[in-house]
């Protein structure tokens, strides 16, 4: 399945993510396309593994498994993040390196009896509530779906530093998304979704975790969609300081201190915004 050219802007569940969490990173990100600062090595380590285990399903849709060939393709993607981004390492490399190379050996044992039917699916799709029928025209959704199995199972892989808890799991955006675009592809509902975490843990794991996703979900990822599209169009984009986990590791924080010194909150990209004594003077 190929995704049709562009017809009008598209928007992702990263897109939507981001916004959730900072206005302002998603200012930087996608609206100025500045490139990150410094790329966190555990999003170095889940590119890669996300690579190798592509290889690997695409193998098991063959009916085979060849693990060599899936840490090639892990390699590969390793050495090209390191050679074109700056890395904030918080692992030693070697040890990262060989955590990732042991995930995809306990996914390939794990998954050997499996028979996916696709991998990597893309889409692209309008964004309708299925409840109200409200048609988001703005922009269509884009995204993969990882793998779906024979048995109409949709499979999301995820790398993590620690094992999720079932509300994590229950309340992810990406998962509503991916049983949305199921159902619209395939116009019925899919019979399970699995969550596989790959925990990168000093000895890695690997969880198999199951949730499931309500008509009510999707009309509620519909409307959350709908509500940062139009804070977009009206150009809302601020700081959210509240999330310290996030600022601290934020991937734009010399241009957040700099901009908000007085470049974008007062001067702005919101014609609204100006200085208390320029609003006064307007008087």
């Amino acid at each position: 399945m190929n995704i049709p050219d562009e017809e009008k802007p598209h928007f992702s569940i990263s897109q939507l993510i981001c916004y959730l969490q900072c206005p302002l990173q998603y200012h930087f990100q996608y609206e100025l396309g500045i490139a990150w600062e410094r790329t966190p090595s555990s999003v170095l380590l889940g590119d890669a593994v996300h690579r190798g285990i592509g290889q690997i399903n695409m193998q098991l849709m063959a009916g085979k498994t060849d693990i060599a060939l899936a840490k090639d393709e892990f390699t590969a993607a390793w050495r090209d993040g390191i050679s074109t981004n700056e890395i904030a390492w918080k692992e030693d490399p070697s040890e990262l390196y060989s955590k990732g190379e042991q995930l995809l050996e306990i996914y390939a044992d794990e998954m050997k009896d499996e028979r996916p039917t696709e991998v990597e699916l893309p889409f692209r799709l309008p964004l309708i509530d299925p409840k109200t029928g409200l048609f988001v025209h703005q922009r269509d959704i884009v995204g993969k779906i990882d793998a779906i199995f024979t048995d109409d199972t949709i499979i999301e892989v995820k790398t993590t530093a620690k094992s999720p808890t079932q509300q994590e799991i229950d309340q992810n955006l990406q998962i509503t998304l991916y049983s949305y675009a199921y159902r619209m592809l395939y116009g019925k509902p899919e019979r399970a979704i699995k969550v596989i975490n790959l925990v990168k843990t000093r000895e890695p794991k690997l969880i198999v975790s199951q949730t499931d996703r309500t008509e009510r979900d999707h009309s509620w990822l519909i409307a959350t969609m709908f509500q940062v599209l139009r804070a977009i169009e009206n150009k809302l984009f601020y700081p959210n300081p509240i999330g310290g986990f996030g600022c601290f590791n934020c991937q734009y924080q010399g241009h957040c201190k700099e901009d908000n010194d007085e470049n974008y909150l007062l001067r702005g990209h919101n014609g609204d915004v100006r200085r208390p004594e320029q609003g006064d003077a307007d008087r």
